[in-house]
This record gives structure tokens, sequence and C-alpha cells, in this order.
């Protein structure tokens, strides 16, 4: 895979980087690019424009060609698939949505590993609908306790909302099998799933799954920011209400409304769509669909590995997952140095990784620290990224005035 960090043009202008931080976002392959640039430079029509132009078959074609080319990824249909400007903006629509599917004293589960997108959504609709929420259990590898479900999950449990690969820790939650619990002990609960991380890492399946509704980021799979998308199971999403409103949507709010012939996608995307996003988003994920899944993760996990065995030579350092199975992250502290200050001094020399609670909020709960370390690998990364990552670490052990602003 090392061939294809030329296939990354911000090497050729930032010589020196060493970009982990992959987690945060991923960087951008020139066909992704490119793909943006065709858009603007070839295409730059309206969707709304309706006509026999070229143009505007390019364009709406390449639309659709988008949604199918996700829908493969994931094993669902191109027609549950909708676009929308970021996986938050995604689960806070799902969660507008799914109010009134809720009652007083109904239940929602969700688990500590949670980004706030997929937390704090489900929690001020709880508020508004005197809804209980849950924590599920995690067990030793930090995953979710299946085997515990049933002490949790009952007849008034409506939403189990969780991560497929945690943010933070990295950790993989076995889907297919908590969805199989959920569902044999209520049939009628809705399972939502925060793809962000996985898309690239784990393969998915949301048809054998029998996952209700799916959201995942397009900069986070070496696509374009500014675009998300979300997967919903027709039989849910021709329940959901309307919500928005305008902008090239066929119906009013006036007028009498039946799901039939109107695409699911109605009732998601108004206004004129991100074109230049779903061009390179489609550029995206032709790009990962270079890879098997399998290869991305075990190239990633040699990579961790190595990581892993350099970061434990280093004198007072404590890693958070070393033991779990991660899909590409290790979480660290160094005792005695403040987080922020030892990415401040990296970023500095060239070396970009994370710090803080990484928007997850419950972090403390999973490590007893508000504030880490993380590092997380791309197709891009080599062992010389890590060398000189350790290299700097160990400088700042030997040295800790080098963490001084002056």
């Amino acid at each position: 895979m090392d061939n294809f960090r030329k296939e990354f043009p911000i090497f050729k202008k930032q010589k020196q980087l060493i970009y982990l931080d992959s987690a945060a976002t991923s960087l951008k392959p020139k066909t992704m690019i490119q793909a943006i640039n065709d858009y603007n430079q070839k295409y730059s029509i309206n969707s709304h424009s309706e006509s026999s132009s070229p143009l505007f078959k390019k364009v709406w074609t390449t639309i659709q060609e988008t949604r199918e080319i996700i829908a493969q990824k994931i094993k669902g249909k191109a027609e549950e698939t909708s676009f929308l400007p970021s996986t938050t903006h995604a689960l806070n629509f799902l969660a507008l949505s799914l109010k009134n599917h809720l009652q007083k004293g109904d239940r929602i589960c969700l688990t500590y590993l949670e980004h706030s997108s997929n937390l704090h959504p489900w929690q001020a609709i709880a508020k508004e609908k005197k809804v209980i929420v849950d924590f599920l259990p995690l067990n030793k590898e930090f995953t979710i306790d299946i085997d515990k479900l049933d002490k949790y999950i009952d007849k008034k449990t409506k939403i189990v909302s969780f991560v497929h690969v945690s943010n933070s820790l990295g950790v993989i939650n076995p889907a297919a099998e908590i969805t199989k619990k959920i569902k044999e002990i209520n049939p009628e609960c809705l399972v939502i799933l925060d793809a962000c991380q996985s898309i690239i890492h784990v393969p998915i399946n949301v048809t054998e799954w029998n996952i209700d509704a799916l959201a995942l980021s397009g900069h986070k799979v070496y696509g374009p920011t500014g675009i998300g998308v979300l997967w919903i199971k027709k039989e849910l999403g021709e329940k959901l209400p309307h919500l928005l409103w305008g902008g090239g949507k066929k119906i009013g709010p006036t007028e009498e409304i039946t799901n039939q012939n109107l695409p699911l996608s109605q009732k998601m995307e108004v206004g004129t769509l991100p074109l230049a996003e779903i061009f390179g988003l489609k550029a995206a994920f032709e790009f990962l669909n270079n890879f098997a899944t399998k290869e991305i993760y075990k190239y990633e996990n040699d990579l961790r590995n190595y990581t892993l065995q350099k970061l434990k030579k280093i004198k007072n350092i404590t890693i958070y997952n070393q033991n779990l199975v991660s899909a590409n992250i290790i979480t660290f502290n160094l005792a005695s140095y403040h987080a922020h200050d030892i990415v401040d001094y990296l970023g500095k020399n060239n070396i970009l990784i994370r710090a803080g609670n990484f928007c997850c909020p419950y972090l403390d709960k999973l490590i007893s620290a508000n504030s880490a370390l993380r590092v997380s690998f791309g197709i891009y990364n080599n062992y010389n990224d890590i060398d000189k990552l350790v290299s700097h670490l160990q400088k700042i052990i030997q040295n800790p005035r080098i963490l001084l602003p002056f």
C-alpha cells in the first residue's frame, strides 16, 4: 500500500508532513480532487434544471451512480440512500424524525463509546419526550456485552443507536450479533448504526444484519467535507414525517402527501444538492474499492502493532487500548504531560495526531481520563511515520522544556 502514498497530492505540497489523524478526517486522493474539479469546470449546472442536455444527464447520472456505489458498499439499496451535509446532520435529522415514534416512559439505549453526534440528539429528544436513556453495558473488550442485553432491552425499548467502530478506542462492536439479540428480545426496536469509522475498516451488510438506519461521513472515506450519507430501510423511511420543505421537493405541505412514486430521498434532500461533493464522494468510493476491506484492515493493523511495540518502550506511557482489538487507533497518555501540550509540540514538527476527548463526552468513563492522545492510521501511512513520531515523543521525555511555548 505504500505505493498509494503518491496518490495523495498533499504529500507533494507538504513534504515533511506526518499525518496520523485519519479518524478525524482522511486525506484526499487526486482522483477525488479531480472529480470535484471536473464538476466545477465541466458540468457545473443544477440537478433541478432538468433537460436533455448532456450536462444535465451527466450530473443526474452521477448522483444515481453515487447512491448505487455506496449502497453496494453497505449491502443496501440505492433508493434508501440520501445525501445530507454530514453524519452529525444525518443523526440529528433521524432523531427528530423519530420523535413521534416515542412516548413518555419509552427507552432509548446508547453506549459510553458514542461520539457526541450519536449521543446528544437522542438525549435531546428524550428530554423533550420524557423518555429514559440507558447506556448498554460494555465487556472487558470495551464492546457491547451481548450476554447482558436481555437485562437492558425490553418492550419499552424503542431505539438502540450505537457506534460500529469507536473513534476513541477503535474497538469494533459486533453489529450483526448485537442486532440479532436486540431483535430477538424486541422485534419492533429500531437499530441505528454510526458507521463513520467502520465504513473503511470493517465489512457492512445492513440487509443481512437487519439494521434499520445507518449514517456515514464523506470526509472519513477519502472523500470531501460537507457531505454525509443517511441510509434508511425503506419500510422505516416511508413512515417518517416530512420535516424539510422547498428547493426542488416535488410536493408542498398543503398538498395531500402519499409515498407512492415519491423517492425516499425527497424527505431528506431539499435545496440544491452538494453536487461537487457528490462527484467527489463517488470518486472516493471508487478509490476505496481498489482495496478489499480486509486488506486495508490488515495493513493498518500491522502499522498499529509496530507502533504499539515502539510506544511501549517509552517511559511512563499509558496505552489504553493496547490489549483491545482495535481498527486503526491507539489511545495513550504520557504521565505528567498534558495531551494538548504534546500535540502542540508535535504540530510544530509537522506531526499531526489528536488530543482531547475526541468528541466522546464519556471518555473519562472508559479510560478514567478526560483527555488523551490518539494516533489513527490511513493507507498513506508507513513505518517511517511511526519512527518519527516515537523519536519526538522520546525527545519530550528527555527534555520536557521543549514543550514550553517560549
